[in-house]
């Protein structure tokens, strides 16, 4: 209540919301009054001290970690969890860390995941919401952004109108590097052998640039390891025949002497297949140890390729340990046997699909490897791309496949720089045969540039020109090998051969 106070002595109104009667000499009521002051006569009670105290100290609540970290991934790159907090400045355990993921995945979000790192986008229209338990499956809360610098490539710049990447003969001079040489020079690409033998990889080009030459290369290398993962071929397209014979037609005594090779199916095969024998495929994969085995599927219709594939992924992973051996499994075409859509072959593709998915993810864990080669990664399942560990990337040109790649290699911005992903991309359309990247994810990144070495065995995959006859001499394996894969293959359960 506010009165204004005069000269005049005397006493005012009197009132619950008054001090009462203001005497006009030693009172600091009466100095006010005196200079004609308006002042605020409030009785003191406790709801204007409590009224006073809020109108002074009320602020918004401070923003929840949820929104903190939302705000983090807003920027469309990568993080880890623990970045993306610690950026904002909170101690935070990872119990908080996955509450926080999981409002965030309630909210509208999901996240594209590349090991430990996370990526935020909104949730595109009918896409379910994301499960919390597969995103977090295996991701290090604690894991903090890599400080190394980017990988650099090896070699320099090519000139695509006169660079004849692959033209000279294989590099000797000198001690031979360690590990399996896929280029020429060996420097440019020698991986080690325990890394390729159970890693996932595919080999990504369009056709004519040399996939299936470089998916061979890596088989040359494999075989001439002293105790070898044992390599398994699928080929529907009836190209990898020439294993079996030396690059000048004559017949393969191995890369090592005692090296042979089983040819099943196809026009050129050691021994007939048919579409029931694709769990006993895995049987004699393993029973033969050593002995690589191409799958010739050329001659059977699609249906029962599909079938072919799917026992034999089915049974290979389900068999017992005690039976296992560490296996490098090769899909030719692998877009035939997981693709991204399927067309009007039926279920049997399906099921490939599945059991395809299913080597790739969980084969690790069982010793398995394998190698996917497909001249259209658009078309290759994405779930199955997703999970390799490698890509070796030859000459691409479609929009379609370029943009598959490129959003593969997103995942590695914090190893490979800016730069270096643009002029990949950029090189693609135009690369040489013979001429690829290779690029590695993980824990040791890898990102090199390389010209991969001539083959050692007959070059059966090269585009017929119409004058050249294929007619090279095959070595056939002993006939101890025939004997036992023949009673592998039988009706009746495989039987270990005297």
């Amino acid at each position: 209540m506010l009165f204004r106070g005069g000269r005049s002595s005397g006493s005012r109104p009197t009132g619950p919301g008054l001090r009462g009667p203001v005497s006009s000499v030693g009172s600091d009521a009466g100095d006010d009054q005196a200079e004609g002051k308006l002042v605020r006569v409030l009785p003191r009670t406790r709801i204007y001290e409590a009224r006073a105290t809020v109108d002074v100290l009320e602020t918004s609540s401070p923003p929840s970690l949820t929104t903190k970290m939302r705000a983090a991934f807003g920027d469309g790159k990568f993080h880890t969890p623990r970045e993306a907090a610690s950026q904002l400045g909170d101690e935070i355990d990872d119990c908080e860390l996955v509450a926080a993921i999981g409002e965030i995945l309630l909210g509208g979000r999901v996240f594209d995941r590349a090991g430990n790192y996370l990526r935020m986008r909104p949730r595109g229209p009918g896409e379910p919401v994301q499960s919390l338990a597969d995103l977090v499956d295996g991701l290090d809360m604690s894991a903090v952004p890599r400080t190394e610098p980017a990988v650099l490539e090896s070699g320099a710049d090519f000139n695509p109108e006169t660079d004849a990447a692959g033209a000279g003969p294989v590099v000797t001079t000198g001690a031979p590097p360690a590990g399996l040489v896929l280029s020429d020079p060996p420097d440019e690409l020698t991986l080690p052998t325990s890394m390729v033998a159970s890693m996932m990889s595919a080999i990504l080009a369009k056709r004519g640039s040399g996939k299936t030459y470089l998916g061979m290369v890596l088989c040359e290398e494999l075989m001439a390891t002293p105790d070898p993962p044992v390599p398994v071929v699928f080929d529907p397209t009836g190209a990898w025949w020439g294993l079996c014979a030396r690059s000048d037609g004559s017949p393969s005594e191995g890369l090592r002497p005692e090296r042979e090779i089983l040819l099943l199916g196809g026009p050129k095969g050691h021994l007939p297949l048919s579409a029931r024998h694709g769990a006993k495929l895995a049987e004699l994969a393993m029973q033969l140890a050593v002995v690589p085995v191409v799958v010739d599927l050329s001659e059977m219709a699609p249906a029962e390729q599909h079938r072919v594939c799917a026992d034999f992924c089915e049974r290979l992973l389900a068999m017992p340990k005690a039976e296992r051996r560490a296996a490098h499994v090769v899909f030719d075409e692998a877009d035939e046997f997981a693709p991204q859509r399927f067309g009007g072959v039926g279920g049997e593709q399906r099921r490939s699909l599945g059991l395809v998915e299913r080597l790739v993810m969980r084969g690790r864990s069982r010793g398995i490897g394998a190698t996917l080669i497909t001249l259209r990664p658009a078309v290759l399942s994405k779930n199955v791309l997703s999970q390799v560990d490698a890509l070796y990337l030859l000459r691409m040109v479609e929009p379609n496949d370029l943009h598959a790649v490129k959003e593969w290699l997103a995942g590695f911005e914090r190893n490979i720089s800016a730069d270096q992903r643009s002029r990949c991309l950029g090189y693609l359309p135009v690369l040489p045969v013979g001429t690829g990247y290779f690029l590695r994810g993980g824990e040791q990144v890898m990102f090199r540039r390389f010209h991969v070495r001539r083959k050692r065995s007959y070059d059966s995959s090269r585009t017929p020109d119409g004058l050249t006859r294929d007619a090279p001499v095959l070595r056939a394996p002993s006939a101890a090998v025939l004997a036992r894969a023949t009673r592998i293959l039988s009706d009746g359960p495989a039987q270990e051969g005297g």
